[in-house]
């Protein structure tokens, strides 16, 4: 969101990413027609009118936890396809509203500016998101200084070993790759996506995943797909051009959707998990930009609480956020350790914050 409004400000509402309590709203300022089993299910379950318009004051996380527990407890019929097409939807506007913020000409945006500010700093660099876009990769990619220290198939961590590299055959763009022979990771940049990303997909035989691998019940081998913008709609194959059997898949995201049960969801990446806890506990430097640690995320709230505890070289925690509350959100979970709240990433970085 950051990014987005450095670039188009309030007046283009349709091409802003979603908030919590702005997801229905981009819905209908960008005419996405909700799906039949949607449909029905708002209308028999909830008893709402399954307009976008009657949806436009809903939030996010709300209907998330309705469709989630009615698909989880089976009690409800529908709640499957229902499930389903809220996450597709999901998915969808995600792509759509970030996108554009993936191209060359998209310069001097927040993220970029404390990515190439953190970098640098340190030879070392690990950044923990919980975001599903491909803003960060972009960010880092269109920089010459920062590209030679990030490829796509060892750029995440541990669970890059994990990762199938699947090429596009069309002409689109992608990220440089390891094979590629530019980059070194003697100064490493390390991206941990903790909810799963949009470029992380597993297989799938039909052009709908089941009950169990929506619930983690099965794991799959995790696909990497190396486009730097993605389709809006699952329209990409995984091909195979030699041996028997099975020549083409549906991909389906591997990532943790805005659930309360977040934790049964990600079993396949929590790889990411051990890896960005470790970060934290071993970190001389910490800075928090624009995640105001929800409620809803006590997973995330108890790793940053019993990692920080561990940590004996952080000094200071450093919280770029426009609204106070965050930082003091953050106070309460960094323990005794000092904070410094910063409105913006350019305040931050006119205060001298990395000095």
């Amino acid at each position: 969101m950051a990014n987005a409004l450095h670039f188009r400000g309030e007046r283009m509402r349709s091409t802003l990413p979603p908030l919590d309590t702005t997801f229905f709203e981009v819905v209908r300022a960008r005419k996405i027609a909700l799906s039949a089993p949607l449909r029905t299910y708002f209308q028999t379950v909830l008893g709402v009118d399954a307009t976008t318009a009657a949806l436009a004051d809903r939030r996010m996380e709300q209907v998330f936890a309705d469709v989630f527990y009615d698909f989880t407890e089976r009690t409800v019929g529908g709640a499957l396809d229902a499930y389903i097409d809220l996450v597709d939807l999901y998915l969808r506007v995600l792509r759509e509203t970030t996108n554009w913020l993936c191209g060359d000409s998209r310069r001097g945006a927040p993220i970029g500016s404390l990515l190439a500010a953190t970098a640098d700093l340190s030879d070392d660099v690990s950044v923990i998101t919980f975001n599903h876009d491909l803003v960060i990769e972009n960010e880092i990619h269109r920089r010459a200084r920062l590209r030679p220290r990030w490829c796509l198939d060892q750029g995440y961590g541990t669970l890059s070993g994990d990762l199938g590299l699947l090429i596009p055959t069309d002409k689109v763009p992608v990220f440089n790759v390891h094979s590629d022979g530019r980059c070194s990771h003697a100064s490493p940049i390390t991206l941990l996506k903790l909810h799963g990303s949009l470029n992380w997909n597993v297989r799938i035989n039909s052009a709908r995943p089941t009950a169990n691998l929506l619930s983690g019940a099965i794991q799959r081998d995790l696909q990497l797909v190396n486009r730097r913008q993605l389709p809006t709609q699952r329209e990409f194959y995984a091909r195979r051009s030699t041996g028997r059997g099975r020549t083409r898949w549906m991909l389906w995201p591997v990532v943790v959707p805005p659930v309360y049960a977040k934790q049964a969801l990600r079993g396949a990446i929590q790889k990411v998990w051990t890896d960005a806890r470790s970060s934290l506990e071993q970190a001389e430097r910490l800075v928090i930009f624009g995640y105001s640690l929800p409620a809803i995320d006590i997973e995330a709230e108890k790793m940053f609480e019993r990692a920080l505890a561990r940590n004996t070289r952080l000094r200071w925690i450093d919280v770029i956020n426009p609204a106070p509350a965050a930082a003091a959100r953050w106070a309460g979970v960094g323990g005794r350790k000092a904070l410094r709240w910063f409105p913006s990433v350019d305040a931050f970085i006119d205060a001298g914050g990395f000095e």
